[in-house]
């Protein structure tokens, strides 16, 4: 019954479909709402994490041993990392420290999801596998977006890098003033 419900609250659960049609080299137009749909999509995930650790699934690792709850628990806090990392975005969406920290934990999330599926189709649990599976497609179409948009962000600051070392170029050749030597400490 409980597996009956999960499965009908994942098929009626908004996921971000409509982002397919987005094209996954470009940035999101709309990055606020793109991280409160991807924020969103990952409370399906949320659900399966929550199956994973009540049920008594016979989920092995790659090693043939039975799958600790403790990496079950390991992947919830990274899955509340990641949400917080893209709370903190939304608040200060040109970071590229946050944009890259997100790239960064959307990759071992679809990662995470890729392992858990193999897990599950190798342990017999086809339709825990094939609901995983799904959820690394998602989460790997949103990888792609943010990745854009952190290569996006770092070319707006690396131009920006850019415009300041001309600009103070500029100052210097007007002044007269030597350009800072590289790798020594300023004399006193």
């Amino acid at each position: 019954m409980r597996r009956a419900f999960l499965f009908f609250l994942c098929l009626i659960m908004p996921i971000p479909w409509s982002l397919r049609a987005q094209d996954t080299g470009s940035p999101p137009t709309d990055l606020p709402e793109f991280l409160a749909r991807y924020e969103d999509s990952l409370n399906v995930l949320e659900l399966a994490y929550d199956e994973l650790a009540v049920e008594s699934l016979p989920l092995r690792n790659e090693w043939g041993q039975p799958l600790a709850r403790r990496r079950i628990d390991d992947r919830r806090q990274a899955l509340e990392e990641l949400r917080k990392t893209i709370r903190q975005l939304r608040l200060s969406p040109q970071d590229l420290v946050l944009s890259t920290r997100l790239l960064i934990q959307s990759e071992t999330l679809v990662d995470d999801l890729f392992d858990l599926s193999q897990i599950a189709y190798d342990s017999n649990s086809e339709e825990l596998g094939k609901r995983l599976s799904g959820l690394m497609r998602t989460a790997d179409h949103h990888n792609g977006i943010v990745e854009s948009y952190a290569l996006s962000v770092a070319e707006k600051q690396q131009a920006r890098l850019r415009e300041l070392q001309e600009e103070n170029q500029s100052l210097r050749q007007r002044t007269g003033a030597a350009p800072p030597e590289t790798g020594s400490l300023p004399r006193l």
